[in-house]
């Protein structure tokens, strides 16, 4: 059998490494580099889409001070910076995000622009998404045994939604860790006949690949909500279904996780077919009963 190929690993970009470089250096500065430090200590965005000219101009000082800033801050060359910087950027740092709608503009007008953006968002992640995944995914949803949903920091509350909407159409969807557990207690007892979907945009703690291995070690199916950083990390997973997330502010936009999620919910309504149906009207009986909803 041919040797396996070792692993890639990517490493996690550090946000704050330019803030560090240029506080370690500030007090010694000459003046023609100040502004331009000054700049990205309040952009830090720019350095990833601007080239060192427009940097300079935007700064008010001359390319020379930028290219000798970037030296004496231990950079090989401005491309080096910047690729750094794109890394923080793909990441999903906020800090290194700029907005994309002008200054000045109105906010009726910036909200469209904001609107335009999450439906490019959801073109690109409709683009990514293949027959292959959905149709697995959502048919592993339906038929599991037992689904564990695992999601943290921004995905948490995805993985919530996803828990609630699934939880009404089957039994057995259960969400990890639950406030009072561990990831341990969420994930003992997985095997074959079980389904993790996990949720994990970027940008993902260390415990959710780790859950992820252990997950996959137990021979448990893994459907996989992430941003292609995730689809890239994770390529184990049986189903992928990748959400594109960069749009038009500085924080990530959800809106095409939502959706996806929304999706494979009503389609698992479809595959269960009556069963789903039956269950529905089993937790309104319970509503009226309970008299918990007004």
């Amino acid at each position: 059998m041919p040797a396996s190929r070792p692993k890639k690993t990517r490493s996690t970009p550090d946000p704050s490494a330019l803030e560090e470089r240029i506080r370690a250096k500030y007090e010694v500065l000459p003046g023609s580099e100040i502004a331009v430090a000054n700049l990205l200590l309040n952009h830090p965005g720019r350095l990833a889409t601007y080239s060192a000219t427009e940097l300079a101009t935007d700064a008010g000082a001359s390319k020379a001070a930028v290219t000798r800033l970037i030296q004496r801050l231990g950079y090989p060359s401005y491309a080096a910076a910047r690729a750094q910087a794109r890394d923080a950027q793909q990441w999903g740092s906020p800090v290194y995000m700029e907005a994309s709608a002008p200054v000045g503009q109105g906010r009726h007008s910036a909200f469209a622009s904001h609107i335009v953006a999450d439906q490019q968002i959801l073109a690109r992640t409709l683009a990514a998404l293949t027959e292959e995944d959905l149709d697995g995914a959502v048919d592993a949803l339906a038929g599991a045994r037992r689904v564990v949903v695992i999601g943290f920091r921004n995905s948490a509350w995805l993985a919530m939604y996803a828990r609630a909407q699934l939880g009404l159409l089957r039994p057995g969807v259960e969400l990890a860790p639950l406030p009072t557990e561990t990831l341990a207690e969420g994930l003992v007892g997985l095997g074959p006949q079980d389904v993790v979907l996990a949720i994990g945009l970027r940008r993902r703690m260390p415990p959710f690949a780790a859950a992820l291995h252990a997950a996959h070690a137990e021979r448990a199916r893994i459907a996989l909500v992430t941003d292609p950083s995730g689809a890239a990390d994770l390529p184990f997973a049986d189903w992928t279904l990748t959400c594109h997330c960069s749009g038009a502010s500085i924080f990530d936009s959800y809106v095409a996780a939502v959706s996806v999620l929304n999706f494979l919910a009503a389609q698992v309504a479809q595959a269960l077919g009556d069963t789903g149906l039956q269950r529905l009207k089993g937790v309104e009986q319970w509503h009226g009963r309970l008299g918990d909803l007004v």
